[in-house]
């Protein structure tokens, strides 16, 4: 339930989204897989070096999913580190992303000195293998004026994750209309409301977070103080595809409106029933994809958020560009 903002980049980003749905909601080639050998990852300790003048601090990484995970197509992996990260290009070359054994023509992107997140071009394939080989320990990926951080021994190794079915949903905000592909098929057509104005719908690449059988939603809740926009309700079958409040629920008092008009706060509302069976079919990382609104999603919205950013730049926030 969230307000419009402005529309910067919204020819961008609905170009991004079409592009992801073309072809009957069929996942893009996937650059991932691309790529017929392994490249040998880094050494193990770092290249030669003047004498530290510094003592070595050991620094630690947590991935992100969870390593043993199985995950939608639409979600990146993140690589927090413990401790500053100065030296971008070793970092990258010790961190090695492969898809079923081969190495992923992704980029690691550079939030911050201590957080990186991986993608590729394109959506992650289905049904495939992930790894992240990580031969850290031993290297120096930074220093400051009394430290130099040095992988530990937990910072090799390897951390594996596998994409269930390729789910990819379509939501048209013109004909409000929700499309459901799954493998490159069309399994599912439902009827949808999105944002009136004044509360629009983003449009653009959206994924799976979190889901609540039942949500407590209310206007105070969503900063909403216009007397004539006031709600508060239990929402049945919500999934929360933004952390800034936009979800995918149940709205038994739109059916009128369903696959006519938009009339919601910004959330994409179904039928009671279809909701349920979202609800009961989709997992973390699953893409949701809207199209047709002025207002365009932002890069750092969410799991799926930064599909949105062009790849070019993307890769112009990486030390390596993708290269092993």
């Amino acid at each position: 339930m969230i307000r419009a903002g402005s529309a910067t980049r919204a020819s961008l980003v609905l170009g991004v989204a079409a592009a992801l749905v073309a072809g009957l909601l069929a996942v893009p080639a996937v650059a991932a897989s691309s790529g017929t050998t392994s490249p040998t990852p880094g050494p193990t300790t770092p290249t030669a070096r003047p004498a530290p003048t510094v003592p070595p601090a050991d620094f630690s990484v947590t991935l992100t999913p969870r390593s043993g995970s199985t995950i939608g197509v639409a979600y990146p992996i993140t690589a927090k580190f413990s401790a500053p990260v100065t030296d971008r290009a070793a970092a990258e070359h010790h961190l090695h992303v492969y898809v079923n054994g081969r190495f992923s023509a992704g980029a690691w992107y550079w939030r911050s000195s201590t957080v990186a997140v991986f993608r590729t071009a394109a959506f992650w394939p289905g049904h495939a293998v992930i790894e992240v080989r990580m031969s850290l320990a031993g290297v120096e990926v930074g220093h400051s004026a009394t430290r130099r951080y040095v992988g530990g021994a937990a910072t090799t190794r390897t951390h594996t994750l596998r994409t269930a079915r390729a789910l990819v949903v379509h939501v048209d905000g013109i004909k409000d209309m929700f499309y459901v592909g799954v493998d490159r098929k069309l399994v599912k057509v439902f009827k949808t409301s999105l944002g009136k104005p004044g509360f629009e719908t983003r449009s653009g690449i959206k994924s799976v977070m979190e889901k609540y059988p039942l949500r407590h939603m209310t206007s105070v809740a969503a900063g909403i103080t216009d007397p004539r926009d006031q709600y508060d309700l239990q929402v049945k079958w919500a999934v929360r595809i933004t952390p800034t409040g936009e979800f995918v629920h149940a709205a038994p008092w739109a059916t009128a409106r369903l696959g006519r008009y938009n009339g919601s706060h910004g959330c994409t509302n179904l039928s009671t029933t279809d909701a349920k069976w979202f609800f009961d079919n989709v997992i973390p990382g699953d893409p949701v994809v809207t199209t047709g609104t002025i207002r365009p999603m932002e890069y750092w919205n969410g799991i799926g958020a930064p599909y949105n950013m062009p790849w070019a730049q993307w890769l112009a926030h990486s030390a390596l560009r993708g290269r092993p």
